[in-house]
């Protein structure tokens, strides 16, 4: 670990544990009962102090050169940030005092930055002229069926494969290699799907990376022909895949080679392997999405070890989404191929090559497969960005907005409160436009503790030394939360356009997202740990006031924008 990242993050991911599990109990949590509310904060008029005492917390600007003027005074217009942090074990009140408002917002953004859940204290929710939150949201059956197979697969992938190496590496000095797997064109195999249905697939295209890899692309007898999986859908798929410049091609710029040399020998040889883009009806259901893609990692394992092991470095891939989604169908699965690309990149780098204890968690594990779609999604497609179009536009719309979600607790599509896959990614995104494309290969590469917390931080300080995980939380939980102008946002804050090692970032707006936004209706019993709320008051003119009182160990943002 380096010196200058002297913080625990192994005992701090313990206590986030402890504190989900307590969570957990008897419905409370994320929106379990509203706290009493007082009489609600009102935006103009002098509120008495308590005491005459120094207050305990103060509020600053938190922002260079932008419309924050002092801690007290708003320029009128344009953005302005002020923020004040309680790193005590109590709540603190904290009185707010703004002047210059002529009609504009004012967010408060409660950011819980340490993994233990911390008790919201009774505050007003003002009117809102943003749309109600649903109050029930369910998962069809297809959904929970593709949720259950995801799980299953991230659980191996993460540290179930451990038990079959032992997770130590061998006494021999190499294992002896395997003969290269030659596959000629319309040869027929067996895959096992996911779920181990067995599925008869035939070779239908090969074709060669610019590093000579073969990459063979399998289609499920049943499944090709006029309609379906044709000549045209597989030169697509095989062009943004293993093209010049393409999908591999980014993949191993960024985080190195999907296989290779390694010393595990129920594990298959580490040389001479292609990649194999397996093309199966998931779920026959006539329907597309649910479960799009995925990268086992059992099929790495040789069938001695692993009885359902493909014995095969591959992805996999709806059959039913390509051919009944159309465009967006076929957009969705270039996507898919970077996002399980890295995956599959992950696994050998920081697994096998590593250790099991290195691997992600799974919040961080997604984050980093949802960033690299991000990295190439202009690539493969300049109208499509997975971050801008997806991710983000979920954290926002997703009920009442994923905001009160726990970043390190996994809790996919949750009916009633939360999608971590829209948490990660806004996240990631955010930290690929502010830090860019050094950041994230730190990132991947970084061995400095096995704590997921403690990695990102370690590779945001190899870029921002001064700063680290909580500060760049906070910021993203003030962008994302005030649904912050792109035209306006301080140094900083944000989604701003990157080029970066020849990859294009593009701009977010999260204003442009204030249609779809929703908004709580209720104040919730608690803040979790690594989560944010925000709280708006709305249309303030002349001097906001209020006394705020804030939550231990919690950072208060206070965004005031046009």
């Amino acid at each position: 670990m380096r010196a200058r990242n002297a913080t625990n993050w192994g005992a701090i991911a313990a206590m986030t544990l402890s504190a989900a599990l307590a969570a957990c109990g008897g419905g409370g949590g994320d929106d379990g009962g509203a706290a009493q509310t007082s009489t609600p904060a009102t935006t103009s008029g002098p509120v008495a102090p308590s005491a005459p005492a120094t207050p305990a917390l103060v509020v600053a600007a938190a922002c260079g050169g932008c419309a924050a003027v002092d801690a007290n005074t708003y320029a009128g217009s344009g953005t302005g940030v002020w923020q004040a942090s309680n790193t005590s074990l109590a709540a603190v009140d904290l009185p707010v005092s703004i002047a210059g408002l002529n009609g504009q917002d004012v967010s408060l953004v409660f950011t819980n930055d340490g993994a233990v859940a911390q008790a919201m204290p009774a505050i007003s929710l003002t009117a809102s002229r943003f749309p109600a939150a649903l109050q029930s949201l369910e998962l069809d059956g297809g959904a929970q069926d593709a949720e259950a197979t995801r799980r299953a697969i991230s659980d191996f992938n993460h540290n179930g494969w451990a038990t079959l190496v032992g997770d130590k590496r061998p006494q021999s000095s190499a294992i002896a290699p395997q003969a290269p797997n030659f596959t000629a064109l319309t040869n027929s195999r067996t895959w096992y799907h996911a779920d181990n249905s067995a599925r008869t697939a035939t070779l239908r295209k090969q074709i060669a990376t610019t590093d000579g890899t073969t990459v063979n692309f399998w289609v499920e007898n049943g499944e090709e022909g006029a309609g379906r999986i044709d000549s045209t859908t597989l030169d697509s798929l095989a062009a943004a895949y293993a093209g010049a410049g393409g999908i591999y091609d980014m993949l191993k710029s960024v985080g190195g080679v999907m296989w290779g040399a390694q010393q595990f020998s129920t594990l298959i040889d580490g040389s001479g392997q292609p990649i194999d883009i397996v093309i199966l009806n998931f779920d026959r259901n006539n329907k597309p999405y649910d479960l799009v893609g995925y990268f086992y990692a059992r099929n790495n394992f040789k069938r001695a070890s692993q009885p359902f092991s493909n014995e095969s470095i591959s992805l996999y891939l709806d059959s039913e989404t390509l051919y009944l989604a159309g465009a967006a169908g076929m957009q969705q699965m270039r996507m898919t191929m970077a996002h399980e690309g890295m995956h599959m990149q992950n696994f050998y780098r920081r697994g096998v090559q590593q250790s099991s204890v290195y691997m992600y968690d799974t919040w961080l594990e997604e984050a980093t497969a949802m960033m690299m779609e991000d990295f190439a999604s202009f690539t493969i497609d300049p109208t499509y960005n997975a971050i801008r179009d997806v991710r983000f536009r979920d954290y926002v719309a997703y009920g009442a907005g994923s905001y009160n979600c726990n970043l390190t607790v996994w809790r996919p599509f949750d009916a009633r409160v939360c999608d971590s896959y829209s948490v990660s990614g806004s996240f990631g995104g955010f930290l690929n436009r502010q830090l860019g494309l050094a950041f994230y290969r730190n990132l991947l590469t970084n061995f400095s503790t096995t704590a997921s917390v403690g990695v990102l931080d370690a590779a945001i300080r190899s870029v921002q030394p001064g700063s680290g995980f909580l500060q760049q939380f906070a910021a993203w939980s003030a962008t994302a939360a005030s649904l912050m102008p792109a035209s306006a946002s301080p140094a900083g804050y944000g989604y701003p356009v990157r080029a970066d090692g020849g990859f294009v970032l593009p701009q977010i707006d999260p204003a442009s997202y204030a249609s779809l936004r929703t908004l709580t209706t209720a104040v919730p019993q608690t803040l979790q740990a690594y989560a944010s709320l925000p709280i708006v008051r709305q249309a303030v003119r002349g001097t906001y006031r209020e006394t705020v009182r804030v939550p231990a160990g919690t950072h208060l943002s206070i965004v005031v924008h046009d």
